[in-house]
This record gives structure tokens, sequence and C-alpha cells, in this order.
């Protein structure tokens, strides 16, 4: 599994990943900087993550996790893993300890907290505008 930072030319791809997960889409102009893509094997997209960095404190919220609804089972659970990773050692290279996340799906938040992520709350809808 290799994992690369997000380009805008990804952007139509994950798209499709986010509709086809009944997901609204969101726009590229309001996803952070910091997102990663992860690629199997055979170099094909699986699993895509961003990272908003806080400008007032050390925090950041990782965000809008999504895989490939074609890919096969293991490689989404990889890609995810990968993707966790790569931006913890990037929140962690750039001075940002925290990190806040809130998954909705439970083998989401199963990941996570194997990777030391704390459950400190349940049930909350996320909501955009814009």
């Amino acid at each position: 599994m290799q994992v690369r930072p997000y380009t805008e030319c990804n952007h139509a791809a994950i798209v499709e990943w986010w509709e086809s997960h009944d997901v609204a889409p969101i726009p590229h102009g309001a996803l952070p900087k910091e997102g990663c893509i992860a690629c199997n094997d055979d170099d094909d997209m699986v699993a895509a993550c961003w990272v908003y960095l806080d400008n007032s404190t050390p925090v950041a919220f990782m965000s809008w996790m999504v895989v490939a609804p074609h890919a096969r089972a293991r490689d989404k659970f990889s890609g995810l893993t990968h993707c966790v990773q790569y931006l913890t050692q990037r929140c962690n290279k750039l001075g940002y300890g925290t990190i806040i996340t809130c998954p909705s799906i439970s083998s989401v938040t199963k990941l996570m907290k194997s990777h030391g992520f704390n459950l400190v709350s349940t049930g909350a809808d996320v909501l955009l505008k814009g």
C-alpha cells in the first residue's frame, strides 16, 4: 500500500466514492491542504482522508474518511489504516499532538481506537453548509 498527498485531480473520483456511500460530496475548496490517498499494489486508489490544522492551538481534526466502493475489503481497511498513520505522522511532524475525529461508522471508530484514539462522545451528526 502506498500513500500520497491528495491533489485536486483526485477529486472527481472521490466525489463518486462519497456518492456511492450516499454521502454528500465535499467541495474541493472545503477540503484542507493536508489530505492523502492510499493506493493498493495495483496503484488503484482505495481510501482517502484529510486533516484540518487549527491555527490558534495545536489541535487537528481528521475527517472525510472514505473508501472506494469497488475496492476489496482488505484494501479498504489497509488503505484507511495507512491514511490514518500518514496523517498522524504529518500532524506530529507539524507540532499537532492532539487529533480529534468523528467517525460515523462503528468499524472506523474501532480502527481509530486501534491507533490510540479514545472515545469521548457518541451519536454526533456532522453537517456542512456552503
